[in-house]
């Protein structure tokens, strides 16, 4: 019996890089998950077949070790990648991540239009999602809406200007009826002072209280300076809300947010990559 490819998913950050570790794990492949991305460990990279990086911000070193060391390669590039990539000044920095992303054996883009801008060909993926647990979320009803707009900016400079903080702070002042939640993540809570009555900051945000926080509202409204696929979009689709991404409304989930559907396409996608 042929043994199945081991797997090191490499990314600081939740829930990305640890949810699809436990997806991948949960439906049968041999995964485990790095959050020391900084100093790649050569322990942990010879003890795998592939080394699987969630954002090329963070796993460009494991990239380049495992690559050294004749493992097979995987990055899977966001919209946070593509603010830095399109912002660097640094012309060595461009350099050296045009050269992982050329050498890697694999990129997953989380949207189709990313692919067109790093102009490497890959494959688009999605992220998963809990998907049963929003779809409960909206069949409990137990909560009733009582805010209708939910907008995420976690802060920081660079994040005020990926999330728009300018935009939402113009609709709240323009639409004073309307009761506005802001969040931000573990990483970067909101720390905002709108002085709007009608604006409550929240700073983060535990995902398993997610369900909870769509319920209370109407309408997830999402604006970015950069197109991935933010989770958030189909969380809320799926927990009942209004969605708008970037000015235009959402009404479909890919198949990919299912974590089975993710494993499996995963799943195709290592084969592909080990008979090269």
């Amino acid at each position: 019996m042929e043994r199945q490819p081991r797997i090191l998913v490499v990314g600081a950050g939740s829930p990305n890089a640890d949810m699809v570790a436990q997806v991948l794990q949960s439906e049968g492949v041999a995964a485990d998950w790095t959050a020391e991305v900084k100093r790649p460990s050569l322990r942990r990279i010879l003890s795998v077949d592939v080394v699987y990086g969630i954002y090329l911000q963070t796993c460009s070193r494991y990239t380049i070790a495992a690559k050294i060391l004749g493992k097979k390669t995987i990055v899977h590039f966001v919209g946070s990648d593509a603010y830095w990539v399109k912002r660097e000044h640094s012309l060595m920095r461009r350099r050296y991540w045009r050269f992982v992303l050329n050498h890697t054996d694999l990129v997953f883009y989380v949207s189709p239009h990313l692919e067109k801008l790093v102009g490497r060909r890959g494959r688009v993926l999605p992220f998963p999602i809990s998907t049963n647990a929003f779809r409960e979320a909206r069949l409990e009803g137990t909560l009733q809406p009582d805010r209708d707009v939910l907008y995420y900016c976690p802060s920081g400079q660079a994040n005020e200007e990926i999330y728009r903080l300018s935009w939402i702070e113009d609709y709240a002042r323009n639409h004073p009826q309307e009761k506005i939640t802001v969040i931000g993540n573990s990483s970067n809570p909101a720390k905002y002072d709108f002085k709007l009555p009608n604006v409550l900051v929240i700073p983060f945000v535990e995902t398993s209280e997610m369900p909870a926080v769509y319920r209370r509202h109407k309408v997830l409204i999402r604006m970015t300076t950069e197109d991935g696929l933010p989770r958030m979009v189909h969380e809320a689709l799926l927990s009942g809300l209004k969605v708008i991404y970037n000015g235009r409304e959402v009404t479909e989930v890919p198949p990919e947010r299912e974590p089975s559907q993710f494993a499996q396409t995963f799943k195709n996608a290592i084969s592909s990559i080990a008979t090269k």
